[in-house]
């Protein structure tokens, strides 16, 4: 290429910001220029790499409503620990301090903290431990609440009543600007759908600096009659384009809105391909044209582990592999082969969230598990089978699903437990669920409800005939914001109905273990003749528990702790002189809990309370997987 003492200085920056980003802050970059006969020249550029640079401490001065640990858990900074060998996550880059100053403004925002603003930030350098000290100095100010919520529109015919059933703000509710924004992008896309599709939303908000209170009103004016000329996007080297645009509620040539471009950014930030994702507006060939410009960053959308752990049944070991971009086309494709003393499983699951184009989810699971005859359940167990799926969202929170079932159980050497007979059922059922949540962080949750209602029916087709309904229910809540203390209300119950049958042992409902902790796997409900647990029809199971962190362990380590308390019942089956004893069981422990990047794994020390004779109870159990 043609050589230019700019390209030169651009690309020496660039290498320099490399090492910058990658924690070698002191690493310099020195070109050195040989020039060659017919006007070539040769390029060096001489690096010397230094060592790598961390982060130190973190301190904070002026914060009064939260702790400095609470505050490093919120910014992306994250200080030396034991394990930053391991995760790096120390890394320091100045890039990541506006970063944490945005952090910390939308947090406090979200919290009450209208008036919140970071008025200082310091980093200095100890060449002794070649690590950074980083000093936030904050002003939080009062914390306010909404006094009054109101829409005021300039537009003729739009009728504010309707639009008020979108709004996430209410008078005495905390001052929440997260809230706030997403009330602004309902109110624009219900607008849109009302054909106002060039109104704006806009908040004004009039303090009350006495009592702390904010009146808060919702203007909607029209908006200038722009179009999109043109959608560009950069950077996309494995994502395809479609995956990108079908984020954005706009194409080309339709109105442009700013709150639907950042609805579509926010979108495309949560879907975890990218590293970053930036959207910029230029020019377009006309004054009521606009060129939208996306760059984005891809980052590595895939995941192999390998888990090991023990439990009532015994040693257990998983390998699994999941692709959330599979192909590049925003589809997921997940497989997990599981060992065990007893147990074998497999399976693999797809999950296509665009299905022909559409804002709905299409998948398919295919999955095998061999049990082997062990104390609980003399006999061995194949069930070998499948399920596709339609999931449609009905909006941000709710979603209605469709599915169909196929399953194959063959249970053999049973000539001990006349309840599960040998021989091969085929169960053929076609279900829906219905599911609302308003969960902050699916992985980690700390605030939100949670509720899922799903019935399926078998008997078309296969050999078995029922309903099964079941319900789970969870309410999140941080008790204490600043200790980052957090309190769980979980409720589940289920029922199943044989439809001119006897319900079978197989399908029943066997519960202990996780919904009843304290209690064994199958640990709990009807016995036949034998001892052997045999499910039941009905069950309820309740959870109150109360999570925190760990002490003297920084938040990015990711271990907390927990104190609970478990209460239910399973009981009612249409086995032949089994037991039923629908004695409430009850338990109370203490757990230690690791967001890990395979999923939620967990410790479970509990202590059964109340309890029938004939079940079995357990002290320990170790479990992991994904919490909803």
């Amino acid at each position: 290429g043609v050589f230019t003492d700019a390209r030169l200085q651009t690309d020496t920056q660039r290498i320099q910001d490399y090492y910058g980003h990658s924690g070698r802050d002191l690493a310099t970059v020195e070109p050195q220029v040989t020039k060659l006969p017919d006007n070539r020249v040769d390029v060096v550029f001489v690096i010397h790499e230094g060592k790598r640079t961390g982060v130190g401490t973190i301190s904070f001065v002026g914060n009064h409503a939260y702790s400095a640990q609470k505050l490093k858990s919120v910014i992306v900074s994250k200080q030396h620990n034991l394990l930053s060998w391991l995760n790096r996550k120390d890394v320091f880059d100045e890039a990541k301090l506006a970063a944490d100053q945005e952090a910390l403004r939308q947090y406090y925002m979200a919290h009450g903290y209208a008036d919140f603003r970071v008025v200082d930030e310091q980093h200095t350098f100890n060449e002794a431990t070649g690590r950074y000290h980083i000093t936030y100095t904050i002003e939080e100010g009062p914390r306010y609440r909404f006094s009054t919520v109101s829409i005021d529109s300039s537009i003729p015919n739009v009728n504010t009543a309707s639009l008020r059933p979108v709004l996430r703000t209410r008078p005495g509710n905390v001052f929440d600007a997260t809230a706030v924004e997403k009330t602004i992008e309902d109110l624009t896309v219900q607008l849109a759908r009302q054909g106002f599709t060039f109104a704006q939303v806009r908040p004004r908000g009039d303090r009350n600096y006495e009592n702390h209170t904010i009146a808060l009103t919702y203007l909607i004016d029209e908006g200038p009659r722009v179009y999109i000329e043109r959608i560009n996007i950069y950077g996309n080297t494995k994502t395809r384009d479609y995956v990108i645009r079908r984020e954005f509620d706009a194409s080309e040539g339709d109105p442009y809105n700013r709150v639907l471009i950042d609805r579509a950014q926010r979108r495309l930030r949560n879907l975890d391909y990218f590293k970053s994702v930036n959207i910029t507006t230029e020019p377009g060939s006309a004054p009521d044209r606009v060129i939208i410009n996306v760059q984005v960053e891809e980052q590595s959308t895939g995941e192999f582990s390998i888990g090991v752990g023990y439990s009532s049944t015994g040693f257990i070991a998983e390998l699994s592999m999941n692709e959330r971009n599979f192909l590049g086309r925003g589809q997921q494709l997940s497989a997990s082969v599981g060992y065990g003393q007893d147990q074998q499983t497999y399976s693999l699951s797809f999950t296509d969230p665009w299905f022909l184009g559409y804002r709905m989810s299409a998948g398919f699971d295919i999955y095998q598990n061999v049990y082997s005859s062990w104390s609980s359940r003399p006999f061995d167990q194949t069930t070998t089978g499948g399920g596709l799926r339609l999931g449609l969202p009905i909006t941000d929170d709710l979603t209605i699903e469709a599915n169909y079932k196929l399953s194959l159980d063959d249970v053999s050497n049973s000539t001990d437990t006349p309840s599960f007979p040998d021989g091969k059922t085929w169960t053929s059922s076609l279900g829906y669920a219905i599911r609302y949540s308003t969960i902050d962080n699916l992985n980690d949750p700390r605030s939100g409800v949670y509720g899922k209602f799903a019935q399926d029916f078998a008997g078309v087709g296969g050999d078995t005939k029922f309903i099964r309904s079941t319900i789970d229910a969870r309410y999140y809540k941080e008790l204490y914001a600043d200790a980052d203390i957090v309190g769980l209300l979980k409720f589940s119950a289920g029922n199943i109905t044989g439809i001119g049958q006897d319900v079978r042992a197989l399908d029943n409902f066997f519960k202990g273990g996780e919904t009843i902790r304290g209690f064994a796997t199958y640990g709990i409900g009807p016995r036949d003749a034998q001892g052997i647990a045999v499910g039941g029809k009905n069950f309820y199971a309740a959870t109150a528990e109360i999570q925190f962190p760990m002490p003297a362990l920084p938040p990015d380590f990711g271990l907390r702790g927990a104190v609970f308390a478990d209460a239910g019942s399973l009981f009612d089956t249409d086995i032949a002189g089994a037991t039923n004893d629908n004695t409430l069981r009850s338990s109370v422990g203490a757990s230690i809990l690791w967001s890990s990047p395979i999923g939620l794994l967990r410790a479970d020390f509990a202590q059964a309370i109340t309890k029938a004779k004939s079940d079995n109870t357990e002290f320990f159990r170790f479990s992991a997987g994904k919490q909803f």
